[in-house]
């Protein structure tokens, strides 16, 4: 699960939870610090959902697992 996110993900940029993958995925990656979460409801409404970006962690985990 971890390697199909991360994967999809570049440093710096904040990704709709909605096309990273399921929220419990998520938020098990935001648990042990591989992504950090910003809610998005300022951007779009109150039914927005979250975005994810790559902590440092989640970084040295994708360069560690070449993905």
């Amino acid at each position: 699960m971890k390697p199909e996110i991360l994967v999809k993900m570049q440093r710096g940029v904040y990704y709709p939870g909605n096309h990273l993958g399921k929220r419990k995925d998520l938020e098990d990656l935001v648990t042990e610090g591989l992504l950090e979460c910003m809610e998005g409801s300022f951007f779009c409404g109150p039914n927005n959902q979250s975005s994810y970006c790559l902590t440092d962690e989640g970084c040295r985990e994708k360069r560690k697992n070449n993905v």
